[in-house]
């Protein structure tokens, strides 16, 4: 198979060298066909020249760049790309900050060939967990997960709706999801686009992860007089989000 295990990123200096040579390792190791992209939102620390001087020794990394306009246009730039330049039968995305560990990407490829339709790597099932938060940061992930995903906007097919590492079959599956319906810039993008795939697969497989708190480089969500403006707005348009799902679902079930 062919996947295409994509990476965003923004001022991930510190962490972008050791987590691709991390990925080149395991990748290696494996029978398929793997291509690395990098969708980097021209970081001004210089994140996207480390990825750019990778690609000229290593012909399976790929940077993408462009201008800075939150996560979820990055990743929507990422499937595009994918979908048309790279024809995965996969797409794999996680976070260049080893918040996840890699060694779970080639079992997530291999649920896929299973017969999974998306793979979800989960804080909130088995001994799934999150280490290293602070009270404020559980506090915001559960209202983010629990409440208004889980409640407000009511997708509960899995547990986890905000994690970005996850594994999507192409074929028949995310090459049916209109991209240009997912109008959501930030953060929000994850749970959004998760209750667009519940609309097209039932077949959705969740295992537990530990979610590891970076220990190198910054958080984008905090308070950060760097990152505020995007999280707080990213804060917004995911509670908005929340409700536009319910009123999607609820204009469905009157239908």
């Amino acid at each position: 198979m062919r996947i295409v295990l994509i990476v965003p990123t923004y001022n991930e200096r510190e962490n972008i060298g050791p987590f691709l040579d991390r990925l080149l390792v395991l990748t290696k190791k494996e029978k398929d066909e793997y291509k690395i992209l990098v969708v980097d939102d021209n970081s001004p620390d210089g994140t996207g020249e480390i990825v750019k001087n990778y690609s000229k020794n290593q012909k399976n990394i790929v940077l993408l760049s462009g201008s800075r306009k939150g996560l979820g246009v990055a990743m929507l730039r990422a499937y595009r790309f994918s979908i048309k330049k790279l024809k995965p039968d996969v797409l794999v995305s996680t976070e260049a900050d080893f918040a996840y560990e890699p060694r779970h990407i080639p079992f997530m490829v291999e649920k896929i060939k299973e017969g999974a339709d998306v793979v979800i790597g989960s804080r909130h099932v088995g001994r799934g967990k999150a280490e290293g938060w602070t009270l404020s940061r559980r506090l915001n992930h559960w209202f983010a997960n629990k409440f208004f995903a889980t409640w407000v906007a009511g997708v509960k097919e899995v547990y986890d709706h905000n994690g970005a590492l996850r594994a999507i079959r192409v074929k028949g599956v995310l090459d049916k999801l209109n991209l240009n319906s997912l109008k959501v810039s930030g953060f929000g993008f994850f749970n959004y686009s998760l209750f667009k795939l519940t609309l097209i697969t039932k077949k959705f497989y969740e295992f537990p992860v530990t979610y590891k708190f970076r220990s190198r480089g910054e958080s984008k969500v905090s308070f950060n007089p760097k990152y505020i403006s995007f999280y707080l707005h990213d804060v917004f348009e995911y509670i908005g989000f929340a409700f536009k799902i319910r009123m999607e679902k609820f204009t469905m079930n009157k239908a």
